[in-house]
């Protein structure tokens, strides 16, 4: 006759205390196949509540492994698959720190003269007069600007807000080490896709049945490269858009600006960065009225493209109407932040593609 479990569990325990216990005597209760879908999340939330504070790096390295996986599978072919994640890792390094070099490049025969540069608020005014739109509405109203810059006096307050330019610096230090995370979790997650592949279907199928979870592996993969796909057509449309922009302003090396503003679009903020970057540049070679034009042109691009051109290529990859991708953008950012960029559209497309898709 078998020992039922918890008295053959007593037996174990029992002996355990005395001597060393061999596998196979003693062995757990088969659990069952699926277990309780509200504890296995409540764990799962316990077991990542630490990386919480590495989401962005981590999901964006999760995103751009899931848009790289069929680049991965080929590459496979040919070479082990460590290898291949590190072809790829190296690439998307690249992605990420050419645009930051070729702008240092460019900034760099300028930055001597911006350090020797003085504030003078009548020589920016007297510029200024002469921009387009602008110009006529400063000079008919000069008066009031003087007593006001009089009033608020730049340098001082330049002077005053050195601290938050450290505190940007700060940040910056922060981006880089997060930047490194997530080059890491990427070539981890892609040298051993096929391992985390197998494991997610296993936790899936011991919740949902198995038809279930093969469904939703499919539409999360393929929702996360509708939003990669997204990402590459904005930074597409800001290079093409601004390479005109740059060039009619005589700024130099306009391509490799173009090039640079074009891959920071995915960042947020990246592009606000570099058309200050541009405009001071301008600025200082004394052609303020172009940096100007560069300012607000440059804004009408990059926002053309954030509301228009990103979620019509996201629907279009994943057969979603424009409207709920445009809502799940913006709400994903107001939700979670800079983390909603990517996980804002990746779960309202899944979750649509599960209620919908046959």
């Amino acid at each position: 006759m078998r020992m039922p479990s918890i008295g053959r569990s007593r037996a174990c325990a029992r002996r355990a205390g005395a001597t060393i216990v061999h596998r196979s005597d003693c062995r757990l209760p088969n659990l069952p196949r699926r277990l309780d879908p509200w504890i296995l999340a409540l764990l799962v939330a316990l077991g990542a509540l630490p990386l919480v504070p590495f989401a962005v790096p981590i999901v964006a390295a999760l995103a751009l492994a899931a848009a790289s996986l069929p680049l991965q599978l080929r590459l496979e072919r040919r070479m082990p698959a460590w290898a291949a994640a590190s072809v790829l890792t190296a690439l998307w390094t690249a992605a990420a720190v050419l645009p930051l070099v070729a702008m240092y490049v460019l900034l760099a025969p300028a930055l001597p003269a911006l350090r020797a540069a003085s504030v003078n608020p009548d020589d920016w005014l007297q510029a200024a007069m002469h921009a387009p739109w602008i110009g006529p509405l400063l000079s008919a109203h000069q008066d009031a600007v003087r007593a006001w810059l009089a009033a608020n006096r730049p340098q001082a307050l330049l002077a005053a807000h050195v601290g938050a330019v450290r505190a940007v610096g700060a940040h910056v230090l922060t981006l880089v080490v997060h930047a490194a995370l997530g080059l890491a979790v990427l070539w981890g997650v892609l040298a051993a896709h096929r391992g985390i592949a197998q494991a997610m279907q296993h936790s899936l199928r011991r919740v949902v049945s198995p038809a279930l979870a093969l469904r939703i592996e499919h539409h999360v993969l393929h929702s996360t490269q509708a939003v990669i796909v997204g990402m590459a057509g904005l930074a597409a449309w800001d290079g093409v858009l601004s390479l005109p922009l740059f060039a009619l302003a005589g700024l130099r090396g306009a391509f490799a600006w173009s090039i640079a503003l074009g891959m920071l679009s995915v960042l947020p903020g990246g592009t606000g960065v570099a058309m200050v970057l541009a405009a001071a540049l301008l600025g200082s070679q004394g052609h303020l009225a172009a940096g100007l034009v560069v300012l607000g042109v440059g804004h009408v691009i990059t926002l053309s493209g954030d509301i228009l051109v990103k979620p019509k290529l996201t629907g279009a990859a994943s057969h979603a109407p424009f409207l709920l991708v445009l809502l799940a953008i913006f709400g994903g950012v107001e939700v979670f932040g800079m983390l909603g960029l990517i996980l804002g559209p990746v779960l309202v497309l899944t979750a649509r593609a599960l209620l919908f898709d046959a």
